[in-house]
């Protein structure tokens, strides 16, 4: 028997599971559900503060706004290219009425309400119509898709994503962005995969995002105003931005990973094939290696990956979790964490385990339609939810007490738990080592990149901080500083990694000299804030012109585009001009982009 009679066969088989006997009392307790929590964050508005209106520091989604922007650049231009010798391109099959669909054909089947709204020959029948099209699945191209058109508009979503990822008029561009690009996706979605949703999705969270305040070009302006225009003689700050944007973004990752993960529910991830049929298949691998995986197949390298990863989008939840109990300790620590009266917090606790105790009926429930026959028993199915229900609900009980049990007598412990356990070190670097896997390993379009830029806005303003500072350091060779000479030679190759991450230097320090008067002070403020890896010293020297750019690096004296030139070496701005810098003229280049004057 062939695969695909296989999965047919497997297909007949399988029976619809009829869950309305208890589909009303499950809708009603969800929405009951649901009501108590806003009960419990009207008890305690601080926590929903605290959570939601809070405001932080803007680089990491600065970060993900140029990561994520690439991505969806890539995902648009590689369509842009011809998939035949006639120079018919993908987007020009996929969008105009030369290609897949006729105008027509697509509105009718795609164009939801606009099918029954719109006559190509009169239009719109009454002035609001076209209020009442776009609540559906409105697009411009459903009422025109001729090529000129479609690619015009195209081009301008292609450059309004390019202006966002270089953060120019960076809340109207991102608006524009995702009004375009669901445009396209609207027109027809026969082609799109699970990676353009996730695009749709934070592309749409990131018009109400200001992820615009830091690594842009209007942050730069606005602090480039308020040094030369303003007179400020210091690095002005960067604006916090709110919260909620990138909380949503958070929670909507979890969301995505968790039922990933429920979705795996055949017996291929039980048993641990599902790679292997995967890796196999000429559409989704991407360079045959049939060999390469059956050898770690049945070295069991595949078969436990595969379960380890089902369980880990399951779990990846409580990463969310460890990052709301992570920023407790630490504002408790420091005295920040909002105070409560004691009643109103055991009212708040009440509430929540109510809330919990119907969703927990709900999840028993669902146990007894879903779990595998295997995992359940000859129990009656009235005990088995009662037992699954009770399972649940036993969780966030048990989790508190646990909880301050360790506090009390196992405080590094609850350390480990928090920071490894729970904490995002281990859920996003093994899931960064996930994806670079599926990117290499297979073709699934830009899913892979998609969801790595979104783990950006996981990260603290610190911690970007302290990514700069790793770049530009220098590994310190072995008897250097602090790194230990380690012997025998095994040894040494065996801690290497350990070693170059963990044990670093700062490398050649370049010093700006600038002239004392105002105006010098001043650009020399620019430069200031492009430094990033704080490798720059600043100096004032009376013998220096004013408003002359001069870097003394290594006892050579430098000025003019010569010094903007070395200088691309340690501004991660200019770091895309450092192959080209001795070729005449990038210096300038340079100097306007530091605006020193060239």
């Amino acid at each position: 028997m062939t695969l695909s009679q296989t999965v047919l066969v497997a297909m007949m088989k399988k029976e619809t599971v009829d869950v309305s006997a208890h589909i009303e009392q499950a809708t009603d307790l969800s929405l009951y559900g649901i009501g108590l929590l806003f009960l419990f964050f009207i008890i305690r508005p601080e926590l929903w503060r605290r959570l939601f209106f809070t405001r932080v520091d803007p680089r990491p989604g600065a970060l993900m706004r140029i990561g994520f922007g690439l991505v969806v650049f890539i995902t648009f231009y590689d369509l842009l290219w011809p998939m035949n010798p006639l120079e018919f391109s993908v987007a020009k099959f996929l969008f105009t009425d030369e290609g897949l669909w006729m105008t027509d054909m697509a509105r009718q089947n795609y164009g939801g309400q606009l099918r029954e709204l719109y006559d190509p020959q009169h239009g719109f029948e009454h002035w609001y119509d076209p209020l009442k099209a776009m609540w559906g699945k409105f697009t411009f191209l459903h009422l025109r898709s001729d090529p000129p058109f479609s690619m015009t508009l195209y081009i301008v979503m292609l450059g309004c994503v390019v202006s966002m990822i270089f953060g120019f008029r960076t809340r109207l561009v991102t608006i524009v962005a995702f009004i375009l690009v669901e445009s396209f996706y609207r027109y027809s979605p026969i082609f799109y995969t699970g990676g353009d949703t996730v695009v749709r999705v934070f592309l749409f969270l990131g018009m109400f995002s200001r992820w615009g305040e830091a690594y842009s070009v209007d942050s730069w302006l606005r602090r480039r105003k308020a040094v030369l225009a303003g007179g400020a003689s210091r690095v002005p700050p960067l604006r916090t931005v709110p919260a909620w944007p990138f909380r949503l973004m958070m929670l909507q990752l979890c969301i995505i990973y968790c039922a990933t993960g429920i979705l795996k529910s055949g017996s291929t991830w039980k048993d641990g094939t599902a790679l292997f049929y995967a890796l196999n298949l000429d559409h989704f691998y991407r360079y045959p290696m049939t060999g390469v995986v059956t050898a770690a197949h049945w070295s069991l390298i595949l078969p436990n990956t595969a379960i380890f990863v089902r369980w880990w989008e399951v779990l990846f939840p409580l990463v969310g979790i460890g990052a709301a109990l992570n920023a407790y300790e630490r504002e408790r620590a420091s005295g920040e964490w909002p105070k409560a009266a004691l009643w109103r917090k055991l009212l708040s606790l009440g509430v929540f385990l109510a809330a919990w105790a119907m969703m927990a009926w709900v999840l028993g429930v669902a146990g007894v339609y879903f779990l595998p026959p295997e995992v359940q028993s000859h129990v009656h199915p009235a005990q088995r939810q009662a037992l699954y229900s009770g399972v649940v609900m036993a969780v966030p009980v048990v989790s508190i007490a646990l909880y301050w049990v360790l506090r009390l007598f196992a405080p590094k412990v609850l350390t480990f738990i928090r920071h490894w356990v729970l904490g995002k070190r281990f859920w996003l670097f093994f899931g960064l080592l996930l994806h670079i896997g599926i990117d290499l390993g297979m073709n699934v379009g830009t899913f892979a990149e998609v969801m790595m830029t979104v783990y950006l806005c996981w990260l603290s303003g610190k911690e970007i901080e302290s990514f700069w500072l790793f770049v530009y350091q220098r590994r310190c060779a072995p008897g250097e500083g602090d790194r230990p000479a380690r012997s025998p030679r095994w040894k040494a190759f065996l801690f290497a990694p350990y070693d170059w991450f963990h044990f670093r230097k700062s490398g050649p320090r370049y010093v700006v000299r600038h002239n004392p008067s105002e105006a010098s002070v001043r650009r020399a403020t620019l430069v200031r804030m492009l430094d990033l890896g704080k490798r720059v010293d600043f100096v004032e020297d009376d013998a220096v012109p004013a408003e002359t750019l001069c870097v003394e690096h290594q006892g050579a004296r430098l000025t003019g585009n010569a010094a903007a030139a070395a200088l691309t070496r340690v501004l991660p701005v200019l770091l895309w001009l450092r192959p080209v810098r001795k070729l005449p003229g990038v210096g300038a280049v340079a100097r306007v982009l530091m605006s020193q004057r060239a």
